[in-house]
């Protein structure tokens, strides 16, 4: 098991964090680009409720930044690897609807990076968020591995464990 974690599942969740933190700051850089990137999508309905494409602007690197965080440093892997999970879903529910109403709109999701999807949105970005969705599914099925914070608390005795074998006389 600590070769598949060393292996697999620790170089799985620091990409997974680190590709989170980086698409993180690129919005944060510019969130003006960022949100016309997330009005452009047309979700909203900008007469009624522009102001929710902004605010989306403004919480989606804070939420991605906080998952890619958690996940670099190996602490509460599971749960941040379900929150990455939960906002790859959303993006791909996003990106299936720019395809389906077929809008030219380009992404937005790493600034002026497009790999490997450029230009505007196609399939790809579906295929590429699948594959992100698939490494966030297996940390969620199988934990971040034993090298991050994670694993640093698993391999310690509990206090309680503690107490109880002082108060035992062990």
């Amino acid at each position: 098991m600590k070769m598949l974690d060393v292996l697999l599942l620790t170089p799985l969740r620091l990409g997974l964090g680190g590709l989170f933190c980086f698409s993180a700051f690129m919005k944060l850089r510019n969130v003006q680009e960022f949100g016309n990137s997330v009005k452009a999508f047309q979700i909203f309905d900008l007469d009624k409720v522009e102001h929710l494409a902004m605010l989306t602007a403004y919480t989606i690197p804070w939420l991605e930044l906080f998952s890619g965080v958690l996940l670099v440093l190996g602490l509460w892997s599971r749960p941040a690897a379900v929150a990455a999970a939960g906002q790859l879903v959303v993006f791909t529910i996003g990106i299936a609807s720019v395809l389906q109403r077929d809008l030219e709109v380009r992404c937005g999701c790493f600034g002026k990076y497009e790999w490997p999807c450029t230009g505007p949105i196609s399939i790809c970005h579906i295929w590429r968020n699948a594959a992100l969705l698939l490494i966030a599914l297996i940390l969620v099925a199988r934990g971040g591995g034993f090298i991050g914070l994670d694993g640093f608390r698993k391999g310690r005795p509990s206090a309680a464990k503690n107490a109880k074998a002082a108060s035992s006389g062990h």
